[in-house]
């Protein structure tokens, strides 16, 4: 319950460290997108799923489509481009991305726990990275409960984004919002 909250606060971490280090580079702000859109590239050369809007990725999450070693690389490399695409300035999205790392984190937990619940496992982890990181627990679980249709897993969605949330606000100083 708790590992998406701990996952929110390290990509929260993650982002204003790149922030950070962006801030202290002897360049002109001007090309701080550059930089950043140099390293988002060669993540979509690693792993090109991680790139674009996501929506076939997060079905294929919600579908329990995607599995085995290659979520741990959509995770990692999708955390890595997304932190640094915002700490350099880049404009980018927060929903869609929050939801792909999330879905990639519960289908990887769902492996740990020899569960056949991929699906359910993703989207349950989507809606509490939505909720810690954003620190906005109902609105995920309206925004999943709207997106799959789902209304049987209200429930855990609850407990869930609630845990994340609790983590994020315990752990956290500030949102990424």
């Amino acid at each position: 319950l708790f590992v998406a909250g701990f996952g929110s606060g390290a990509l929260t971490w993650l982002v204003y460290t790149f922030e950070d280090l962006f801030g202290r580079l002897p360049f002109h702000t001007m090309w701080w997108p550059i930089i950043g859109g140099l390293f988002v590239g060669l993540g979509g050369l690693l792993y090109p799923h991680a790139l674009g809007v996501g929506y076939d990725t997060i079905s294929g999450l919600l579908k329990g489509d995607l599995t085995g070693t290659p979520l741990l690389g959509l995770l990692i490399v999708k955390a890595l481009i997304w932190a640094i695409a915002l700490g350099s300035g880049t404009s980018g999205g927060v929903l869609a991305p929050l939801l792909i790392m999330g879905g990639a984190l519960g289908a990887v937990e769902a492996h740990w726990i020899n569960s056949s619940e991929v699906g359910l496992w993703a989207m349950i982890s989507m809606a509490s990275m939505m909720g810690g990181t954003m620190r906005s627990p109902l609105t995920a679980v309206a925004f999943m409960l709207e997106l799959t249709g789902d209304i049987a897993v209200l429930p855990a969605l609850l407990i869930a984004c609630a845990a994340a949330h609790a983590v994020t606000v315990l752990v956290m100083r500030r949102s990424i919002l």
